[in-house]
């Protein structure tokens, strides 16, 4: 490829380096701390922190038509033995801190995690490096921020102050709960500070060969729009005003509501007007006040690290989109070759769109994490083919969220789950992740929760009985927690479970002989039954047997009715409502005693 002879700057910009480094980190530590000042080339090593380790997947499945981790894996190794196969392997993922991280950000760290984790089942010295747009600008206050924040819009968001003040910056305070969430998922990533490198210089020949071959870029970006590369003439400078790959944050105030006005390749020398302060200007060469704008800044990180592998929106992964331009800038500006790249789909909660950081309102991991268990959640985004859209729902769908996976682990552990299931549930289920010691059903442990409103000793006691053995609620943990956490935060107060305090005389008064009968069987044999299968057993066959029936005859449809009479009239005389925990549960928690003095006329 040629490019332009007055240029000191050649494709080949970044030297590859030699990678390598120790095996995985901790499991505690998910995160290395940002590149602070490095002065190695680019594509050198920072240490391996975000190497997987090999227990993170499956067995690996080359070729596999149905895994899509072990496609991605084959084409990001093929794509990095084309290179020449040299070093690691790098998988990368990029986070702009503008707000709070939502759950469609971490689909963009998931999905290279699990591939990163099946390369390295492969034995692939692989690394997952993080690129943390921190020197992005501010667009937007997202919601919750107060209002004067305003004043910092379009400056990096390293350099915006932290909105509660405790922290050094904007982007710190929107990072520290990534960096929580990741170590509670097991992700490791080596975290590449965009702030950090610019202000180091480390990107200064990107950003030059970038200026000297602005008019190559600005015919890529055309021919993607379908329109003409001269564009509108900027009569200051005598380039288009769309030609300039650079974006200045002005040296004075910041922000970056800045023009360039001028720019001489020989020195470097850049002119610029701010629309608060003035004219002004610095060499290129010496310092750094700006940024490369978005489609050549992907592409360039490409070049320096280099990356193999990348996964993006469907957005940014069309052909005619931020991926398609970037390819080529990649290739015909800084002389790498462009990643494998994996399109996803949105990620929303029900009845939401697409989700948005820069609102402020879209649930967080952190959120997911305090009514889901790490490998659950690392299911939800593992199952589904990354083209899927993927829908969480906070409400009642986690109850049969729990029971899908309840039951997914026990076919696993049986040796019976299809292979897919099987691939999914095994690369979810990262060694290290918190889990109960003892599964007991997420619908058996909310109802309990909300009877006994969470007390620890007859939760404990409730517990054990319903499971047969001794249990220890820390046997139960972190399923307990994340339990009562749902009960407080996503479940209605109308719909939470209050028993009676006395019995409803009124109702009571009004029983006719058939009730009261049913009633009294009840209460009569409550004491005997100490397990559910008992409770279950008995609930069910009273209404049998006041028709006449064995209490373990087959229900017809007049059996039937006559159970949801009796179940609506339970309900009614122990929680004053049609509807409730499963009656079972809710008579296992009330204990006999209890009970009969609420169904005792």
């Amino acid at each position: 490829m040629s490019h332009p002879a007055s240029s000191p700057f050649p494709p080949a910009t970044f030297p590859p380096g030699t990678r390598s480094g120790p095996a995985a980190s901790s499991p505690a530590t998910a995160t290395s701390p940002p590149d602070a000042a490095p002065s190695r080339p680019a594509g050198a090593p920072a240490g391996s922190s975000a190497t997987p380790s090999p227990g993170d997947s499956a067995t690996p499945s080359r070729g596999s038509s149905t895994d899509w981790v072990a496609r991605a894996a084959d084409d990001a190794l093929a794509e990095h033995r084309r290179r020449g196969g040299d070093g690691l392997l790098v998988c990368a993922s990029g986070i702009s801190p503008s707000g709070p991280i939502h759950l469609g950000n971490l689909r963009e760290l998931l999905t290279p995690h699990l591939v990163a984790a099946e390369l390295a089942a492969r034995g692939v010295p692989v690394e997952h490096v993080l690129f943390l747009d921190d020197h992005d600008r501010l667009r937007r206050v997202p919601a919750g921020v107060p209002a004067h924040f305003a004043a910092h819009l379009g400056r990096p968001l390293a350099e915006v102050p932290d909105p509660s003040g405790e922290l050094d910056s904007w982007a710190e305070r929107f990072t520290a709960p990534l960096h929580a969430a990741l170590a509670a998922l097991g992700i490791r990533v080596r975290v590449v500070s965009q702030s950090a490198r610019y202000a180091a210089g480390h990107y200064t020949g990107a950003v030059l060969a970038a200026m000297a071959r602005r008019q190559r870029i600005a015919a890529i970006l055309a021919a993607a729009r379908g329109t003409d590369a001269r564009g509108a003439g900027d009569a200051a400078s005598g380039e288009p005003a769309e030609s300039w790959p650079y974006r200045v944050y002005c040296r004075r105030c910041g922000a970056d509501d800045t023009r360039i006005t001028g720019y001489r390749e020989d020195s470097t020398a850049l002119r610029y007007e701010c629309a608060r302060c003035g004219a002004d200007g610095f060499r290129l060469a010496e310092a750094n006040h700006g940024k490369l704008a978005w489609k050549v800044d992907w592409p360039m990180r490409w070049a320096a690290e280099p990356v193999a592998f990348e996964a993006a929106g469907a957005d940014h992964a069309a052909p005619s989109s931020s991926f398609g331009v970037g390819r080529r800038i990649c290739a015909e500006v800084f002389g790498a070759r462009p990643p494998s790249l994996l399109g996803y789909g949105f990620v929303g909660t029900r009845g939401a769109a697409k989700l948005s950081s820069s609102t402020g309102t879209a649930p967080t991991p952190a959120d997911a994490l305090a009514i889901l268990e790490p490998a659950m959640l690392r299911w939800l985004y593992a199952r589904r083919r990354p083209q899927q859209a993927i829908t969480i729902d906070f409400g009642t769908e986690v109850t049969r969220l729990y029971d899908e996976w309840d039951r997914l682990a026990a076919r696993v552990a049986a040796g019976t789950a299809g292979a897919a299931d099987a691939t999914a549930y095994r690369r979810a289920s990262a060694p290290g992740l918190a889990g109960p010691r003892r599964a007991v059903p997420w619908r058996l442990l909310t109802s309990v929760l909300d009877v006994t409103a969470g007390d620890p000793r007859s939760t404990e006691r409730i517990l054990g009985q319903a499971e047969g053995a001794r249990l220890r609620l820390a046997d139960v943990e972190p399923r307990r927690t994340l339990a009562a956490t749902w009960l407080a935060r996503h479940v209605p107060p109308e719909r939470r479970t209050r028993v009676r305090a006395e019995p409803d005389t009124a109702l009571l008064a009004t029983l006719t002989d058939r009730q009261r009968e049913g009633l009294t069987l009840l209460t009569a044999e409550l004491p005997g039954c100490r397990d559910l299968a008992a409770l279950t057993a008995l609930v069910y066959g009273i209404p049998k047997r006041l028709n006449g029936l064995a209490a373990d005859a087959a229900a017809d449809e007049a059996v039937r009715a006559a159970q949801r009479s009796y179940f609506t009239l339970l309900y009614r005389l122990l929680v004053g409502a049609d509807a409730g925990p499963r009656l079972p549960t809710l008579l296992l928690a009330l204990g006999p005693d209890r009970a009969r003095r609420l169904l005792t006329p």
